[in-house]
């Protein structure tokens, strides 16, 4: 109710749609607080996970604070859930709608009350190769509403970098291209005409597909499915798949086959049995379960789409929301 209460005053002085509720872990700039931690039993067990410097109360609580129901310690993990929770019904109050959360901070059944996005990256090619594991993960976890800061949070980008983790992140549920302040604008308005053009290309693509990723959610609601998933989910007899981690499908049938590595103008990527048509073209792949090494020049990313497969697509425009009411199309 407390939570309500605040987050209906701002509602009245700026009417937001969502939610980004950060630093929920709890995080704290300090190791447990200003006097230490000094309970035994709970700030220094003789068991501690493998956590973040190598203790319970490492940039965040002391696990012996008391709060109102229980110990720090018996809480922890529960912090981000509970915010989640309680912002989601805030917001359905608020708003009389589906609410939109995203949050850092998740535990098991979040998925019913948020999003996520896979915390602090940095502006490195690894980073943006992890993300693709942390993005199947999620969707693992049933937190299909998840992707990573494009262009990494932290340190300068480049704009080979930016122009390749914009066309990964175009297929991220959640899309979000986030830095922090004090370093180097990396929204596509800063770069040169030509990635520019190669960043709105493929963000075209992305709401010419919204009705397809609208579809998956659907189905993740529903059923409980994967809106990005790995490709050994669809090819369980291709032992050839079980360890592609640098690919990966939207729903059963689009696969997207992006470059992580930088100076590159082709990619390899595993194609298992059957025709694959190029998104763009049209142009017929066949494969027989292999590694194809595909033209990535600077503006595309390889997206192919199984043969059989039906998607629902859209005229795209300016946003998504002009563009939700442009004519349906099939692909």
């Amino acid at each position: 109710q407390w939570w309500f209460e605040n987050l209906n005053r701002f509602y009245n002085q700026v009417p937001f749609d969502g939610l980004w509720i950060d630093m929920n872990e709890p995080s704290n700039f300090l190791d447990g607080s200003l006097d230490g931690c000094f309970s035994e039993d709970f700030d220094n067990p003789p068991y501690v996970p493998a956590v973040l410097g190598e203790s319970l109360f490492s940039k965040t609580l002391c696990a012996s604070a008391k709060q109102n129901i229980s110990l720090h310690y018996n809480v922890h993990n529960l912090y981000g859930l509970m915010e989640a929770k309680a912002t989601a019904s805030a917001l359905i109050k608020l708003r009389k709608k589906r609410p939109f959360v995203i949050s850092r901070s998740t535990f098991p059944s979040q998925g019913r009350y948020s999003g996520h996005w896979l915390g602090d990256n940095r502006s490195q090619w690894k980073d943006m190769y992890w993300s693709i594991p942390g993005m199947l993960n999620f969707n693992l976890f049933g937190m299909p509403l998840i992707g990573a800061d494009i262009c990494g949070f932290s340190g300068t980008t480049t704009e080979e970098l930016c122009t390749r983790w914009m066309q990964l992140g175009a297929f991220y549920p959640f899309a979000r291209n986030h830095n922090t302040e004090k370093e180097k604008a990396q929204d596509p308005t800063v770069f040169s005409p030509v990635v520019q053009a190669a960043m709105k290309e493929v963000l075209l693509t992305r709401y010419s597909l919204l009705p397809f990723l609208y579809t998956l959610f659907h189905r993740a609601h529903v059923f409980g499915e994967t809106v990005v998933r790995p490709l050994f989910f669809e090819f369980p007899e291709d032992v050839n798949t079980y360890s592609v981690d640098q690919q990966f499908l939207w729903g059963r049938s689009l696969l997207v086959t992006p470059v992580l590595d930088a100076g590159m103008d082709s990619v390899t990527g595993y194609f298992p049995e059957g025709m694959w048509y190029d998104f763009y073209t049209g142009s017929v792949l066949s494969s027989s379960g292999e590694n194809l090494t595909l033209a990535a020049p600077l503006d595309q990313i390889n997206v192919h789409i199984w043969a059989g497969a039906i998607i629902p697509t859209q005229k795209p425009d300016t946003t998504s929301w002009v563009s939700s009411g442009n004519p349906l199309r099939i692909t």
